[in-house]
């Protein structure tokens, strides 16, 4: 049966208390593990880890699905699918987070650094299969649906694409906080304010590629599985616990999110040509 719609404010919080709750109430235990209160299975932890990464997707479909139906589910899930658009997303999306990384990585040899080995073919031949794996199970899919998919439809009207990025990135942020307490985590050795900045700037530029594609969550969730798969595939952070580089990407990415406000790239509340194309996702 599908429900009466909601409201676009009242939509957007509710699915962020259910995006939280159930991310929470996977990662919470290992948390109170970790202090000697209860006993996760070391066997079971990354399953709870990868669970809780998908508390957003959820949280948005089933929000969707109660109020839009199978029709509305359909046209939601579809927004990663969505493939036509200019080969400059496509570089945007996949090219410009490995280029990033080349950067940082030069920059960090300059300054005395070391890197693993490269001319290691294997490292290379991973590339395509890490991509994939980050892609579906690494981040990508479980939160982008919610964020960018779900959530941006709803506070974009409200705050502007700005303030909209501004406001998802700091959700973003504090759904990722129980990750610092995790061991083996990506966050557990991340300065806290640097991931915030930097996870708001990623948001900035995430509203961009979105909005600039015509609502495509297909190069959201490219640029997102780029950006994880090769600090997984050529990682400095973890072989010498240094955090140069991370800071480094930062900065260009929060550099990104700058140009796009200089050039005025965020102006306005969302593109409304096709305003047909999200009534089933607004219903929810």
């Amino acid at each position: 049966m599908i429900r009466p719609r909601l409201s676009a404010t009242r939509s957007a919080v509710i699915f962020t208390i259910n995006a939280i709750g159930i991310s929470w109430l996977c990662w919470l235990p290992l948390v109170a593990s970790n202090h000697g209160i209860g006993i996760v299975p070391p066997s079971v932890g990354p399953l709870f880890i990868v669970l809780g990464t998908f508390g957003p997707f959820f949280a948005a479909v089933g929000m969707v699905s109660r109020r839009s139906g199978f029709r509305g589910l359909g046209q939601f899930l579809g927004q990663a699918i969505r493939w036509k658009a200019g080969i400059q997303w496509y570089a945007a999306a996949l090219l410009a987070p490995a280029l990033i990384r080349i950067v940082v990585l030069y920059v960090h040899v300059l300054k005395g650094g070391t890197v693993p080995d490269l001319s290691d073919a294997t490292r290379w031949l991973a590339v395509p299969s890490t991509f994939f794996l980050v892609l579906l199970i690494g981040g990508p899919t479980g939160e982008e649906f919610g964020w960018r998919g779900f959530l941006l439809q709803r506070v974009q009207p409200v705050f502007g694409l700005l303030g909209a990025s501004i406001v998802i990135g700091a959700i973003s942020t504090f759904w990722h906080l129980p990750l610092f307490w995790i061991p083996g985590t990506a966050q557990s050795h991340l300065p806290f304010a640097i991931f915030a900045v930097r996870t708001v700037a990623l948001s900035i530029i995430s509203t961009w590629l979105y909005n600039g594609t015509r609502r495509s969550l297909l190069f959201v969730l490219l640029f997102h599985a780029s950006l994880n798969t090769w600090p997984n595939t050529v990682y400095i952070l973890e072989t010498e616990g240094a955090i140069g580089p991370y800071l480094s990407t930062t900065i260009i990415y929060s550099g990104w999110a700058l140009q796009l406000l200089i050039l005025g790239l965020l102006r306005g509340r969302g593109d409304r040509r096709n305003p047909a194309e999200t009534q089933p996702a607004v219903a929810a």
